[in-house]
Protein backbone atom coordinates (compact mmCIF):
# COMPACT_ATOMS: atom_id res chain seq x y z
CA UNK A 1 0.00 0.00 0.00
CA UNK A 2 1.24 3.41 -0.93
CA UNK A 3 2.17 5.56 2.04
CA UNK A 4 3.60 8.99 2.08
CA UNK A 5 6.40 8.81 4.29
CA UNK A 6 7.69 6.42 1.86
CA UNK A 7 7.82 8.84 -0.94
CA UNK A 8 8.23 12.19 0.46
CA UNK A 9 9.91 14.33 -1.76
CA UNK A 10 8.10 12.93 -4.66
CA UNK A 11 5.92 13.76 -7.60
CA UNK A 12 2.95 12.36 -8.86
CA UNK A 13 2.30 10.83 -12.54
CA UNK A 14 -1.26 9.94 -13.61
CA UNK A 15 -1.47 7.22 -16.19
CA UNK A 16 -4.31 7.19 -18.95
CA UNK A 17 -4.97 3.31 -20.60
CA UNK A 18 -7.29 2.90 -23.17
CA UNK A 19 -8.57 -0.09 -24.82
CA UNK A 20 -9.37 0.49 -28.36
CA UNK A 21 -10.07 -2.23 -31.04
CA UNK A 22 -7.40 -4.76 -29.33
CA UNK A 23 -4.85 -2.27 -28.71
CA UNK A 24 -3.65 -0.52 -25.66
CA UNK A 25 -2.92 3.30 -25.78
CA UNK A 26 -0.96 4.56 -22.69
CA UNK A 27 -0.89 8.80 -22.09
CA UNK A 28 1.08 9.78 -18.86
CA UNK A 29 2.00 13.02 -17.09
CA UNK A 30 5.41 12.72 -17.76
CA UNK A 31 6.86 10.35 -20.43
CA UNK A 32 7.32 7.32 -18.00
CA UNK A 33 8.76 3.50 -18.49
CA UNK A 34 7.06 0.37 -16.22
CA UNK A 35 7.95 -3.00 -16.16
CA UNK A 36 5.02 -5.40 -15.17
CA UNK A 37 7.32 -8.07 -12.79
CA UNK A 38 4.33 -10.64 -13.73
CA UNK A 39 5.11 -11.59 -17.66
CA UNK A 40 8.76 -8.88 -17.49
CA UNK A 41 7.22 -6.60 -20.09
CA UNK A 42 8.43 -3.05 -20.31
CA UNK A 43 5.35 -0.55 -20.96
CA UNK A 44 6.08 2.80 -22.01
CA UNK A 45 3.53 5.42 -21.29
CA UNK A 46 4.28 8.38 -24.11
CA UNK A 47 3.12 11.35 -22.06
CA UNK A 48 0.70 13.63 -23.81
CA UNK A 49 -1.77 13.75 -20.91
CA UNK A 50 -2.68 17.05 -18.68
CA UNK A 51 -3.81 16.59 -15.16
CA UNK A 52 -7.13 15.00 -15.12
CA UNK A 53 -9.96 16.84 -13.44
CA UNK A 54 -11.56 14.39 -10.75
CA UNK A 55 -14.56 14.87 -8.41
CA UNK A 56 -15.93 12.12 -6.20
CA UNK A 57 -18.84 12.13 -3.63
CA UNK A 58 -20.56 10.21 -1.59
CA UNK A 59 -24.38 11.56 -0.75
CA UNK A 60 -23.32 13.35 2.22
CA UNK A 61 -22.08 16.41 0.15
CA UNK A 62 -24.81 15.23 -2.80
CA UNK A 63 -23.75 11.94 -4.45
CA UNK A 64 -24.35 11.31 -8.04
CA UNK A 65 -22.63 9.07 -10.39
CA UNK A 66 -23.99 10.40 -13.18
CA UNK A 67 -22.25 13.64 -12.74
CA UNK A 68 -18.97 12.06 -11.78
CA UNK A 69 -16.46 11.92 -14.73
CA UNK A 70 -13.19 12.62 -15.90
CA UNK A 71 -12.60 15.19 -18.82
CA UNK A 72 -9.62 14.34 -21.19
CA UNK A 73 -7.97 15.84 -24.28
CA UNK A 74 -5.27 13.80 -25.58
CA UNK A 75 -3.80 13.35 -29.46
CA UNK A 76 -3.02 9.54 -30.82
CA UNK A 77 0.02 10.02 -32.81
CA UNK A 78 -0.48 7.26 -35.32
CA UNK A 79 -4.26 7.23 -35.40
CA UNK A 80 -6.46 9.59 -37.98
CA UNK A 81 -9.88 10.23 -36.25
CA UNK A 82 -11.65 11.82 -39.21
CA UNK A 83 -10.50 8.59 -41.42
CA UNK A 84 -11.61 6.33 -38.63
CA UNK A 85 -14.72 8.07 -38.77
CA UNK A 86 -15.25 7.68 -42.41
CA UNK A 87 -14.65 3.79 -41.15
CA UNK A 88 -17.70 3.76 -39.20
CA UNK A 89 -15.19 3.44 -36.27
CA UNK A 90 -15.28 5.57 -32.62
CA UNK A 91 -13.48 6.04 -29.58
CA UNK A 92 -17.02 5.79 -28.61
CA UNK A 93 -17.53 3.37 -25.42
CA UNK A 94 -14.09 2.15 -25.78
CA UNK A 95 -12.84 0.86 -21.91
CA UNK A 96 -10.70 3.39 -19.94
CA UNK A 97 -8.78 3.16 -16.68
CA UNK A 98 -7.25 6.01 -14.70
CA UNK A 99 -4.43 5.26 -11.90
CA UNK A 100 -1.83 7.04 -10.17
CA UNK A 101 2.06 6.41 -9.60
CA UNK A 102 5.21 8.78 -8.38
CA UNK A 103 8.36 9.79 -9.61
CA UNK A 104 11.86 11.56 -8.59
CA UNK A 105 12.76 14.86 -9.72
CA UNK A 106 14.55 13.20 -12.96
CA UNK A 107 11.30 11.46 -13.81
CA UNK A 108 11.82 7.74 -12.78
CA UNK A 109 9.81 5.50 -11.09
CA UNK A 110 10.65 2.96 -8.39
CA UNK A 111 6.78 1.42 -9.33
CA UNK A 112 6.29 -1.48 -10.75
CA UNK A 113 2.96 -2.15 -13.64
CA UNK A 114 1.05 -3.66 -10.57
CA UNK A 115 1.92 -0.98 -7.85
CA UNK A 116 -0.22 1.36 -9.81
CA UNK A 117 -2.75 3.14 -7.35
CA UNK A 118 -6.22 3.42 -9.72
CA UNK A 119 -8.37 6.36 -9.81
CA UNK A 120 -11.18 6.05 -12.03
CA UNK A 121 -12.60 3.38 -14.45
CA UNK A 122 -15.18 3.90 -16.90
CA UNK A 123 -16.24 4.13 -20.53
CA UNK A 124 -15.08 6.57 -22.99
CA UNK A 125 -17.83 9.15 -23.89
CA UNK A 126 -19.00 11.70 -26.52
CA UNK A 127 -15.62 11.97 -28.41
CA UNK A 128 -14.90 15.27 -29.94
CA UNK A 129 -12.62 14.80 -33.08
CA UNK A 130 -11.41 16.84 -36.39
CA UNK A 131 -10.56 19.88 -34.43
CA UNK A 132 -9.37 22.17 -37.18
CA UNK A 133 -6.18 23.67 -35.57
CA UNK A 134 -5.50 20.33 -34.39
CA UNK A 135 -3.35 17.14 -35.33
CA UNK A 136 -5.57 14.31 -36.72
CA UNK A 137 -5.00 12.26 -33.89
CA UNK A 138 -6.39 15.05 -31.28
CA UNK A 139 -9.58 13.89 -29.33
CA UNK A 140 -11.26 15.25 -26.52
CA UNK A 141 -14.07 12.93 -24.74
CA UNK A 142 -14.83 12.22 -21.08
CA UNK A 143 -14.60 9.06 -19.24
CA UNK A 144 -17.79 8.11 -17.10
CA UNK A 145 -19.44 4.71 -15.38
CA UNK A 146 -23.47 5.93 -15.37
CA UNK A 147 -26.31 5.86 -16.81
CA UNK A 148 -25.10 8.64 -19.38
CA UNK A 149 -23.28 5.48 -21.10
CA UNK A 150 -25.77 2.59 -20.12
CA UNK A 151 -29.37 3.27 -19.59
CA UNK A 152 -30.72 -0.09 -19.08
CA UNK A 153 -34.41 -0.74 -17.97
CA UNK A 154 -35.65 -3.02 -15.51
CA UNK A 155 -38.03 -4.64 -17.74
CA UNK A 156 -37.01 -5.42 -21.67
CA UNK A 157 -39.06 -6.20 -24.46
CA UNK A 158 -39.86 -9.41 -23.53
CA UNK A 159 -41.93 -8.59 -20.46
CA UNK A 160 -44.51 -6.65 -22.72
CA UNK A 161 -47.90 -8.47 -23.43
CA UNK A 162 -48.81 -8.37 -27.14
CA UNK A 163 -50.07 -11.43 -29.44
CA UNK A 164 -47.02 -11.35 -31.41
CA UNK A 165 -45.24 -13.27 -28.10
CA UNK A 166 -48.63 -14.75 -26.43
CA UNK A 167 -50.39 -16.07 -29.47
CA UNK A 168 -53.22 -17.25 -26.87
CA UNK A 169 -54.16 -13.65 -26.78
CA UNK A 170 -55.89 -13.92 -29.81
CA UNK A 171 -57.82 -17.24 -28.94
CA UNK A 172 -58.80 -15.65 -25.68
CA UNK A 173 -61.24 -13.35 -27.48
CA UNK A 174 -62.02 -15.49 -30.03
CA UNK A 175 -63.20 -18.25 -27.51
CA UNK A 176 -65.67 -15.72 -25.98
CA UNK A 177 -66.74 -14.48 -29.18
CA UNK A 178 -66.92 -11.03 -28.07
CA UNK A 179 -64.34 -8.13 -28.40
CA UNK A 180 -62.92 -7.61 -24.97
CA UNK A 181 -60.42 -5.96 -22.31
CA UNK A 182 -57.38 -7.18 -23.05
CA UNK A 183 -54.10 -7.06 -21.58
CA UNK A 184 -52.46 -6.36 -24.42
CA UNK A 185 -49.62 -3.51 -23.63
CA UNK A 186 -49.53 -4.27 -19.91
CA UNK A 187 -46.25 -5.70 -18.57
CA UNK A 188 -45.63 -9.30 -16.93
CA UNK A 189 -44.26 -8.19 -13.08
CA UNK A 190 -40.76 -9.09 -12.05
CA UNK A 191 -41.61 -10.51 -8.86
CA UNK A 192 -38.49 -11.08 -6.37
CA UNK A 193 -38.53 -11.71 -2.57
CA UNK A 194 -40.44 -12.57 0.23
CA UNK A 195 -43.66 -10.32 -0.09
CA UNK A 196 -47.64 -10.61 0.93
CA UNK A 197 -47.02 -11.47 5.05
CA UNK A 198 -47.01 -8.41 6.93
CA UNK A 199 -47.83 -8.11 11.10
CA UNK A 200 -51.05 -6.45 12.46
CA UNK A 201 -51.68 -5.24 16.09
CA UNK A 202 -53.45 -7.45 18.41
CA UNK A 203 -56.57 -5.19 19.60
CA UNK A 204 -55.48 -3.29 23.06
CA UNK A 205 -52.22 -4.70 22.68
CA UNK A 206 -48.69 -4.18 21.24
CA UNK A 207 -48.18 -7.58 20.24
CA UNK A 208 -48.65 -8.70 16.80
CA UNK A 209 -49.26 -11.86 14.53
CA UNK A 210 -48.58 -12.94 11.14
CA UNK A 211 -52.20 -12.72 8.98
CA UNK A 212 -53.54 -15.92 8.13
CA UNK A 213 -53.49 -17.49 4.35
CA UNK A 214 -57.27 -16.07 3.65
CA UNK A 215 -56.30 -12.62 4.84
CA UNK A 216 -52.73 -12.59 2.24
CA UNK A 217 -52.40 -9.36 0.47
CA UNK A 218 -53.19 -9.16 -3.08
CA UNK A 219 -49.59 -8.02 -4.13
CA UNK A 220 -49.04 -8.44 -8.01
CA UNK A 221 -51.05 -8.85 -10.90
CA UNK A 222 -51.84 -11.54 -12.64
CA UNK A 223 -53.27 -11.29 -16.42
CA UNK A 224 -54.97 -14.04 -18.72
CA UNK A 225 -53.05 -14.49 -21.27
CA UNK A 226 -54.85 -17.34 -22.87
CA UNK A 227 -58.51 -18.89 -22.72
CA UNK A 228 -60.14 -22.47 -24.03
CA UNK A 229 -63.00 -24.04 -23.60
CA UNK A 230 -66.33 -22.22 -22.23
CA UNK A 231 -69.02 -22.15 -19.73
CA UNK A 232 -68.27 -24.83 -17.17
CA UNK A 233 -65.33 -26.00 -19.09
CA UNK A 234 -63.16 -22.64 -19.31
CA UNK A 235 -60.06 -23.25 -18.73
CA UNK A 236 -58.02 -20.09 -18.56
CA UNK A 237 -53.95 -19.10 -18.20
CA UNK A 238 -53.10 -16.07 -16.21
CA UNK A 239 -49.16 -15.50 -16.02
CA UNK A 240 -47.83 -14.31 -12.92
CA UNK A 241 -44.15 -13.28 -13.45
CA UNK A 242 -41.22 -13.22 -15.69
CA UNK A 243 -38.92 -16.02 -15.31
CA UNK A 244 -39.44 -19.50 -13.05
CA UNK A 245 -40.31 -18.43 -9.81
CA UNK A 246 -39.55 -20.64 -6.25
CA UNK A 247 -43.37 -20.80 -5.42
CA UNK A 248 -44.59 -24.33 -6.16
CA UNK A 249 -48.27 -23.74 -5.27
CA UNK A 250 -50.30 -19.85 -5.61
CA UNK A 251 -53.26 -17.89 -4.83
CA UNK A 252 -54.99 -15.79 -7.40
CA UNK A 253 -57.80 -13.47 -6.39
CA UNK A 254 -60.13 -11.75 -8.50
CA UNK A 255 -61.53 -7.98 -7.15
CA UNK A 256 -64.58 -9.52 -5.61
CA UNK A 257 -62.41 -11.55 -3.33
CA UNK A 258 -63.03 -14.94 -4.82
CA UNK A 259 -59.47 -16.90 -5.22
CA UNK A 260 -58.34 -20.45 -6.02
CA UNK A 261 -54.78 -22.35 -5.58
CA UNK A 262 -53.39 -24.45 -8.10
CA UNK A 263 -49.97 -25.01 -9.78
CA UNK A 264 -47.19 -23.31 -10.53
CA UNK A 265 -45.76 -23.64 -14.14
CA UNK A 266 -43.04 -22.24 -16.73
CA UNK A 267 -43.20 -21.60 -20.11
CA UNK A 268 -41.70 -19.90 -22.63
CA UNK A 269 -43.25 -17.47 -24.84
CA UNK A 270 -42.37 -16.54 -28.58
CA UNK A 271 -39.15 -14.76 -28.07
CA UNK A 272 -38.09 -18.22 -25.94
CA UNK A 273 -38.32 -16.26 -22.84
CA UNK A 274 -39.44 -18.25 -19.69
CA UNK A 275 -42.45 -17.06 -17.64
CA UNK A 276 -44.28 -18.55 -14.58
CA UNK A 277 -48.17 -19.21 -14.57
CA UNK A 278 -51.01 -21.01 -13.22
CA UNK A 279 -54.46 -21.92 -14.91
CA UNK A 280 -57.84 -21.87 -13.76
CA UNK A 281 -60.56 -24.52 -14.82
CA UNK A 282 -64.14 -25.04 -12.09
CA UNK A 283 -63.61 -28.23 -10.61
CA UNK A 284 -59.76 -28.92 -11.90
CA UNK A 285 -57.89 -26.56 -9.16
CA UNK A 286 -56.56 -27.48 -5.78
CA UNK A 287 -59.09 -24.99 -3.59
CA UNK A 288 -61.59 -23.07 -5.60
CA UNK A 289 -63.23 -20.18 -2.73
CA UNK A 290 -66.30 -18.36 -4.94
CA UNK A 291 -63.73 -17.57 -8.37
CA UNK A 292 -65.80 -16.36 -10.94
CA UNK A 293 -63.70 -15.96 -14.17
CA UNK A 294 -66.26 -13.87 -16.03
CA UNK A 295 -63.25 -11.98 -18.10
CA UNK A 296 -65.29 -8.69 -18.71
CA UNK A 297 -63.62 -5.80 -19.15
CA UNK A 298 -63.72 -4.58 -15.56
CA UNK A 299 -61.99 -7.45 -13.93
CA UNK A 300 -58.29 -7.88 -12.56
CA UNK A 301 -56.74 -10.56 -11.21
CA UNK A 302 -54.17 -10.34 -7.84
CA UNK A 303 -51.40 -12.57 -7.15
CA UNK A 304 -50.85 -13.77 -3.27
CA UNK A 305 -47.46 -14.77 -2.50
CA UNK A 306 -46.67 -15.23 1.12
CA UNK A 307 -48.24 -18.79 1.95
CA UNK A 308 -45.96 -20.88 -0.89
CA UNK A 309 -42.85 -19.23 -1.77
CA UNK A 310 -41.31 -15.94 -3.31
CA UNK A 311 -41.02 -14.95 -6.47
CA UNK A 312 -37.87 -15.15 -9.09
CA UNK A 313 -34.50 -16.31 -7.92
CA UNK A 314 -30.83 -15.35 -9.43
CA UNK A 315 -30.60 -17.13 -12.80
CA UNK A 316 -26.87 -16.99 -11.93
CA UNK A 317 -26.61 -18.61 -8.35
CA UNK A 318 -30.44 -19.67 -7.92
CA UNK A 319 -30.32 -17.53 -4.61
CA UNK A 320 -33.19 -15.68 -3.21
CA UNK A 321 -33.77 -11.79 -4.43
CA UNK A 322 -34.69 -10.69 -0.99
CA UNK A 323 -31.31 -10.61 1.07
CA UNK A 324 -29.94 -6.79 -0.02
CA UNK A 325 -26.52 -8.39 -0.73
CA UNK A 326 -28.19 -10.73 -3.18
CA UNK A 327 -30.26 -8.49 -4.88
CA UNK A 328 -27.10 -5.57 -5.39
CA UNK A 329 -25.51 -8.28 -7.48
CA UNK A 330 -28.19 -8.84 -9.42
CA UNK A 331 -28.70 -5.56 -10.34
CA UNK A 332 -24.75 -4.25 -10.52
CA UNK A 333 -24.68 -6.85 -13.03
CA UNK A 334 -27.64 -6.07 -14.96
CA UNK A 335 -26.87 -2.27 -15.61
CA UNK A 336 -23.69 -3.11 -17.82
CA UNK A 337 -21.57 -0.44 -15.64
CA UNK A 338 -18.22 -1.71 -14.05
CA UNK A 339 -18.36 -2.58 -10.50
CA UNK A 340 -16.02 -3.61 -7.93
CA UNK A 341 -16.94 -7.14 -7.60
CA UNK A 342 -14.96 -8.09 -5.09
CA UNK A 343 -15.72 -5.37 -2.67
CA UNK A 344 -19.79 -5.86 -2.90
CA UNK A 345 -19.01 -9.73 -2.61
CA UNK A 346 -16.77 -8.73 0.36
CA UNK A 347 -20.37 -6.94 1.58
CA UNK A 348 -22.64 -9.23 0.91
CA UNK A 349 -22.88 -10.95 5.01
CA UNK A 350 -23.77 -7.57 6.06
CA UNK A 351 -25.96 -6.49 3.73
CA UNK A 352 -27.99 -9.88 3.25
CA UNK A 353 -29.55 -9.04 6.67
CA UNK A 354 -31.52 -6.56 5.11
CA UNK A 355 -34.21 -8.18 3.13
CA UNK A 356 -36.49 -6.78 0.16
CA UNK A 357 -39.17 -7.71 -1.97
CA UNK A 358 -41.96 -6.79 -4.32
CA UNK A 359 -42.98 -6.32 -7.87
CA UNK A 360 -41.87 -3.79 -11.02
CA UNK A 361 -44.22 -3.94 -14.03
CA UNK A 362 -42.96 -0.18 -14.93
CA UNK A 363 -41.37 -0.15 -18.42
CA UNK A 364 -40.32 3.22 -17.61
CA UNK A 365 -37.99 2.36 -14.46
CA UNK A 366 -34.15 2.04 -15.14
CA UNK A 367 -32.27 -0.30 -13.42
CA UNK A 368 -29.42 2.04 -11.67
CA UNK A 369 -32.31 4.80 -11.15
CA UNK A 370 -34.47 2.14 -9.22
CA UNK A 371 -31.28 0.29 -7.44
CA UNK A 372 -30.42 3.58 -6.11
CA UNK A 373 -33.84 4.99 -4.89
CA UNK A 374 -34.90 1.69 -3.49
CA UNK A 375 -31.96 -0.29 -2.73
CA UNK A 376 -28.90 1.63 -2.25
CA UNK A 377 -31.13 4.79 -0.13
CA UNK A 378 -31.72 2.33 2.45
CA UNK A 379 -28.44 0.46 3.23
CA UNK A 380 -26.10 1.75 5.79
CA UNK A 381 -23.36 1.96 2.75
CA UNK A 382 -21.68 4.94 0.45
CA UNK A 383 -21.17 3.68 -3.12
CA UNK A 384 -19.09 5.99 -5.62
CA UNK A 385 -17.64 5.69 -8.88
CA UNK A 386 -14.29 4.05 -8.08
CA UNK A 387 -10.60 2.49 -9.07
CA UNK A 388 -12.41 -0.62 -10.36
CA UNK A 389 -16.27 1.36 -11.21
CA UNK A 390 -19.10 1.34 -8.55
CA UNK A 391 -17.57 0.33 -5.49
CA UNK A 392 -19.60 0.16 -1.73
CA UNK A 393 -18.44 1.52 1.55
CA UNK A 394 -19.76 0.70 5.28
CA UNK A 395 -20.74 4.02 6.70
CA UNK A 396 -18.83 4.37 9.49
CA UNK A 397 -22.12 5.32 11.81
CA UNK A 398 -23.40 1.76 11.02
CA UNK A 399 -23.12 1.14 15.04
CA UNK A 400 -24.13 -2.91 14.20
CA UNK A 401 -20.34 -3.54 13.74
CA UNK A 402 -17.85 -1.72 14.40
CA UNK A 403 -15.54 -0.45 11.44
CA UNK A 404 -11.63 -0.32 11.65
CA UNK A 405 -10.05 2.63 10.15
CA UNK A 406 -7.97 2.09 7.00
CA UNK A 407 -5.08 4.22 7.91
CA UNK A 408 -3.86 5.98 10.82
CA UNK A 409 -3.24 10.10 9.51
CA UNK A 410 -1.33 12.71 11.70
CA UNK A 411 -2.05 16.12 10.51
CA UNK A 412 0.68 18.22 8.99
CA UNK A 413 2.05 20.21 6.34
CA UNK A 414 0.88 17.45 3.93
CA UNK A 415 -2.31 16.77 5.51
CA UNK A 416 -3.30 20.00 6.45
CA UNK A 417 -6.81 21.04 7.65
CA UNK A 418 -8.16 24.16 5.81
CA UNK A 419 -11.97 25.15 7.26
CA UNK A 420 -13.33 24.73 10.95
CA UNK A 421 -15.54 22.15 12.04
CA UNK A 422 -18.71 22.96 9.91
CA UNK A 423 -21.92 21.39 9.28
CA UNK A 424 -22.75 18.81 6.02
CA UNK A 425 -26.09 19.33 4.39
CA UNK A 426 -27.21 16.26 6.40
CA UNK A 427 -31.33 17.49 7.54
CA UNK A 428 -31.09 16.23 11.63
CA UNK A 429 -34.53 13.86 12.67
CA UNK A 430 -34.92 11.69 15.67
CA UNK A 431 -38.82 10.34 15.19
CA UNK A 432 -38.81 8.29 12.09
CA UNK A 433 -41.89 6.58 11.26
CA UNK A 434 -41.20 3.89 8.59
CA UNK A 435 -44.10 2.71 6.27
CA UNK A 436 -43.89 -0.86 4.89
CA UNK A 437 -45.95 -3.87 3.15
CA UNK A 438 -47.42 -2.26 -0.06
CA UNK A 439 -49.72 -3.94 -1.60
CA UNK A 440 -50.75 -3.50 -5.65
CA UNK A 441 -53.94 -3.69 -5.45
CA UNK A 442 -55.27 -1.10 -2.55
CA UNK A 443 -51.89 0.64 -3.19
CA UNK A 444 -51.01 1.82 -0.04
CA UNK A 445 -49.01 0.32 3.17
CA UNK A 446 -50.21 -2.68 5.25
CA UNK A 447 -47.90 -1.63 8.46
CA UNK A 448 -45.69 1.01 10.13
CA UNK A 449 -43.06 0.61 12.72
CA UNK A 450 -42.35 3.99 14.28
CA UNK A 451 -38.85 5.04 16.55
CA UNK A 452 -40.21 7.76 18.76
CA UNK A 453 -38.00 9.45 21.51
CA UNK A 454 -41.18 10.79 23.41
CA UNK A 455 -42.69 6.44 23.73
CA UNK A 456 -43.17 6.07 27.60
CA UNK A 457 -45.29 2.99 26.85
CA UNK A 458 -44.49 -0.84 27.26
CA UNK A 459 -44.71 -4.27 25.27
CA UNK A 460 -45.00 -2.40 21.58
CA UNK A 461 -43.58 -4.12 18.94
CA UNK A 462 -44.78 -1.16 16.71
CA UNK A 463 -42.90 1.70 18.46
CA UNK A 464 -39.63 1.94 19.64
CA UNK A 465 -36.82 3.95 21.44
CA UNK A 466 -33.37 4.48 20.31
CA UNK A 467 -30.69 6.13 22.16
CA UNK A 468 -29.14 7.85 19.16
CA UNK A 469 -32.77 9.06 19.27
CA UNK A 470 -33.07 10.20 22.49
CA UNK A 471 -29.84 12.44 22.46
CA UNK A 472 -31.31 14.12 19.84
CA UNK A 473 -34.54 14.63 20.71
CA UNK A 474 -32.05 15.88 24.02
CA UNK A 475 -30.53 18.38 21.88
CA UNK A 476 -32.95 19.83 19.09
CA UNK A 477 -36.60 18.81 20.20
CA UNK A 478 -38.99 16.66 18.57
CA UNK A 479 -37.98 16.64 14.68
CA UNK A 480 -40.00 14.03 12.51
CA UNK A 481 -39.46 12.18 9.06
CA UNK A 482 -41.92 10.13 7.17
CA UNK A 483 -40.24 7.02 5.23
CA UNK A 484 -41.83 4.78 2.57
CA UNK A 485 -40.57 1.39 1.98
CA UNK A 486 -42.51 0.26 -1.29
CA UNK A 487 -40.08 -3.07 -1.45
CA UNK A 488 -40.10 -3.90 2.26
CA UNK A 489 -42.25 -6.47 3.42
CA UNK A 490 -39.99 -7.83 6.58
CA UNK A 491 -40.84 -6.07 10.11
CA UNK A 492 -36.66 -6.61 11.22
CA UNK A 493 -35.55 -4.70 7.99
CA UNK A 494 -37.81 -1.59 8.41
CA UNK A 495 -36.54 -1.42 11.92
CA UNK A 496 -32.86 -1.66 10.72
CA UNK A 497 -33.33 0.85 7.91
CA UNK A 498 -35.24 3.54 10.58
CA UNK A 499 -32.07 2.98 13.15
CA UNK A 500 -30.22 3.14 10.22
CA UNK A 501 -31.28 6.64 9.36
CA UNK A 502 -31.41 8.15 12.99
CA UNK A 503 -27.53 7.02 13.74
CA UNK A 504 -26.47 8.86 10.33
CA UNK A 505 -28.52 11.70 10.50
CA UNK A 506 -30.07 11.98 14.40
CA UNK A 507 -26.97 14.61 15.30
CA UNK A 508 -26.52 16.13 12.13
CA UNK A 509 -23.03 15.68 10.24
CA UNK A 510 -19.88 18.31 10.55
CA UNK A 511 -16.76 17.72 8.45
CA UNK A 512 -13.55 19.55 7.51
CA UNK A 513 -12.07 19.97 4.03
CA UNK A 514 -8.05 19.24 4.42
CA UNK A 515 -5.48 19.82 1.59
CA UNK A 516 -3.45 16.97 1.17
CA UNK A 517 0.34 16.43 -1.03
CA UNK A 518 -0.29 14.58 -4.47
CA UNK A 519 1.16 11.32 -2.35
CA UNK A 520 -2.60 10.94 -0.20
CA UNK A 521 -4.05 9.98 -3.66
CA UNK A 522 -4.14 6.77 -2.22
CA UNK A 523 -7.06 7.68 0.34
CA UNK A 524 -10.46 6.75 -1.42
CA UNK A 525 -14.26 7.87 -0.92
CA UNK A 526 -15.77 6.28 1.53
CA UNK A 527 -12.95 5.19 3.76
CA UNK A 528 -12.27 5.58 6.98
CA UNK A 529 -9.44 7.22 8.66
CA UNK A 530 -8.14 7.51 12.16
CA UNK A 531 -7.23 11.68 12.37
CA UNK A 532 -4.67 12.83 15.08
CA UNK A 533 -4.88 16.89 15.02
CA UNK A 534 -3.61 19.54 17.83
CA UNK A 535 -6.06 21.88 16.31
CA UNK A 536 -9.10 20.22 17.32
CA UNK A 537 -7.40 17.99 20.14
CA UNK A 538 -8.17 14.84 18.75
CA UNK A 539 -6.52 11.42 18.76
CA UNK A 540 -7.23 8.60 16.24
CA UNK A 541 -10.79 9.98 16.02
CA UNK A 542 -12.54 7.91 13.14
CA UNK A 543 -13.74 9.88 10.26
CA UNK A 544 -14.83 9.04 7.17
CA UNK A 545 -13.81 10.89 3.66
CA UNK A 546 -17.11 11.92 1.85
CA UNK A 547 -15.27 14.40 -0.56
CA UNK A 548 -12.39 13.85 -3.13
CA UNK A 549 -11.13 15.85 -5.52
CA UNK A 550 -8.09 16.61 -7.14
CA UNK A 551 -7.17 20.94 -7.95
CA UNK A 552 -3.74 23.08 -8.08
CA UNK A 553 -1.31 20.19 -8.03
CA UNK A 554 -3.32 19.11 -4.43
CA UNK A 555 -5.85 16.90 -3.31
CA UNK A 556 -8.55 17.84 -1.58
CA UNK A 557 -11.03 16.19 1.40
CA UNK A 558 -13.83 16.58 2.91
CA UNK A 559 -13.62 14.52 6.40
CA UNK A 560 -16.90 13.81 8.31
CA UNK A 561 -16.42 13.94 12.25
CA UNK A 562 -20.02 13.22 13.50
CA UNK A 563 -20.59 14.44 17.08
CA UNK A 564 -21.99 11.03 18.78
CA UNK A 565 -20.13 9.14 21.83
CA UNK A 566 -22.13 6.73 21.42
CA UNK A 567 -20.57 5.96 17.97
CA UNK A 568 -17.22 7.18 18.08
CA UNK A 569 -15.68 8.02 21.43
CA UNK A 570 -13.55 10.45 21.81
CA UNK A 571 -9.75 10.83 22.75
CA UNK A 572 -8.57 13.95 23.19
CA UNK A 573 -4.79 14.81 23.28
Amino acid sequence: MLHPNDIQGAELCFLLDVDWLGKIYRFSTVPIDITDTNTGELYRYNGGLGNPTIDQQTSFVGFDIDGNSISMELTFNDVNWIAEWLQGRSLELAAAAVSMIVVDESNHTSFKYEDRVPLFLGKVKDPIIGTPTRPLGHIIFSIENSTNVKAIKMLDNSFEIDPYVFPGLDQRAATLGRVIETPIGQYVPFVFGALGEWYIRRSGSGRFQILTDQDSARCSPAYIINATGSGGSLRIELIIAMGTVTAPRIRIWDQDGGNFVNYVFTDTNADGTKYSYTWYEQGHVIEDNSFVPGLDEDQTFWVSWAEYGEGIQDPLTGQSLGPAGNLCLYCLDQTGLEYDKAAWVGLVTVLNRYKFAGYINDPSILVLDWFKQNIIANLPIEVFNGPNGLTPRLNLYFTQDTIPANHYILESGMFEIQTGLQPLEVQPFNKVTVKYGFTGRLEHYLSTVIIDPTFNGNDNAFIQRDPVSDISYSRFGLLETVIELPFVWEMHTAYRIARDRIRMSGLGAYGIEVSAFPQFGFLEVGEIIALTTEKFGLVEHKCQIVGKSWNSGKWNFVLQLEDNALVNHRTVS
